[in-house]
């Protein structure tokens, strides 16, 4: 306040409208990662539609045990996130580790097709999800940097772009699903393969320097320091994310809130078809209307959540969005074919509401609380959460919405209401530590909206 009057009177400076653009090679690495993303989750979307199929039919595997196989691999994926973002701070430059990991996974997902027994095929699995967690947390610290003090709308972007993709993948899978035959399923998983190798040899085109963003406004000052052991001189603690409090919560928050995601591809479907009187082309037709609304409307969405603040209070939101969602979807069981068809479409719009909010919040919070130091580090810690959520989802919304019924759908839609309702005040808290010189003390000297 006394600063404030002391100070000559003078009218705050007007925005620069370029100043969140990316300069040229910056605009070009940015049509790099967007384009390997899209490469890669187009494959992804035809082997995680095929796979479940082909273990069962032509490994004759109980669903049971192909279920058990995967839980055992993201259990071990969840111990890879932190250490691998700590790599992309400190030792490995994250478009090599990005490289190296999709390239790694590649060879795995071949190993799929030599594959004969049950052990193998976890062992497979459980490679498989290391380098997909290990590539995904050196992905989001290349994201980091790249989109600067806009990180988050650069991630939205991404990942809008990238759902696109997936759902190329996930519509080419129906032509496997309808051959049906094992020559059929096998050239789509080399297809695969080839897919998610091109995305790591894609992030080779990357520039072999990604500067921090807070190294570029410390260029002036002295050398530039583009790499990853630039970044380690100014580390912290060694694990730092690990007691860094209000960051732990909002990633517990988050992977509350991701169990929504399970929900609608995994216990909707079932709900829909045993407990309601809608039809079953409702399936289709609300997973291809959710998969368009997030990829037409999340970057959009992101770019309005742009402070921690609008983060928590849409986090807030989208929380209230998922428990509306759950108590409908509770109701739509047991009236008439009509009345269940408005149910379950309205139900539909409150979760694509909570997604869109509580992803973009999501984006911003992990971010942008993350200090420039340990980038990596933090967004491996929060790659982990959502890893833990996947996990664990499928085993938690089967218990909760198919063997409790309505009681399950509304405890855990006020379970999900709950977990948005505290984020503001979670959010405020993340920046009183900052702000007070915890963690990340320059954070808010440098934040700029």
């Amino acid at each position: 306040m006394t600063d404030t009057l002391s100070s000559p009177v003078t009218s705050p400076p007007a925005p620069d409208p370029a100043a969140d653009r990316p300069d040229p090679s910056d605009a070009r690495a940015q049509r790099i990662v967007i384009g390997a993303a899209m490469t890669g989750n187009a494959g992804y979307g035809l082997l995680s539609t095929i796979t479940i199929l082909y273990f069962s039919t032509h490994l004759h595997l109980a669903a049971s045990r192909i279920g058990l196989a995967l839980t055992i691999a993201g259990a071990c994926a969840m111990l890879l996130g932190i250490p691998a973002g700590r790599l992309a701070d400190t030792t490995v430059p994250p478009r090599l580790g990005a490289a190296l990991s999709y390239l790694l996974l590649a060879a795995t997902e071949v190993c799929i097709l030599l594959v004969d027994s049950y052990y193998g095929l976890v062992v497979v699995l459980v490679a498989a999800a290391g380098f997909q967690m290990t590539a995904a947390t050196m992905r989001q610290t290349i994201v980091a940097r790249l989109g600067g003090p806009r990180a988050s709308v650069f991630r939205a972007k991404v990942t809008a772009r990238a759902n696109l993709a997936m759902m190329v993948g996930m519509a080419a899978s129906s032509l496997v699903i309808a051959a049906g035959s094992a020559t059929a399923y096998r050239s789509a998983i080399v297809v695969c393969c080839v897919l998610t190798a091109a995305q790591g040899l894609l992030f080779l085109a990357l520039p072999l320097g990604l500067a921090a963003p807070a190294a570029k406004t410390l260029a002036a000052d002295g050398p530039a320091a583009d790499g990853p052991a630039a970044e380690a001189g100014r580390a912290g603690s060694r694990w730092e994310a690990f007691t860094d409090l209000p960051y732990l919560s909002i990633c517990l928050i988050y992977a509350t809130l991701v169990l929504l995601e399970t929900v609608v591809t995994v216990a909707l479907p079932l709900w829909i078809t045993q407990h309601t009187t809608g039809p079953g082309w409702l399936i289709a037709v609300f997973g291809v209307a959710n998969t368009l609304a997030i990829a037409c409307l999340l970057t959009r969405t992101a770019r309005k959540v742009n402070t921690p603040r609008r983060a928590g209070r849409a986090m807030a939101v989208g929380g209230v969005f998922a428990g509306v969602f759950c108590v409908l979807t509770a109701l739509a069981s047991g009236p008439a074919l009509l009345p269940a068809v408005i149910v379950l479409v309205i139900a539909l719009l409150a979760s694509i509401a909570a997604e869109l909010l509580t992803v973009s919040a999501e984006m911003e919070l992990t971010m942008t609380l993350a200090p420039e130091h340990a980038k990596g580090q933090y967004l491996g810690l929060s790659q982990t959460a959502l890893t833990a959520a996947t996990t664990a989802g499928p085993s938690l919304v089967t218990l909760a919405c198919l063997t409790w019924g309505r009681p399950g759908w509304i405890l855990l839609g006020t379970l999900l209401a709950l977990a948005g309702l505290v984020t503001p005040a979670v959010t405020a808290w993340a920046e009183r530590t900052r702000r007070g010189g915890g963690v990340d003390s320059g954070w808010g000297a440098s934040h700029r909206r």
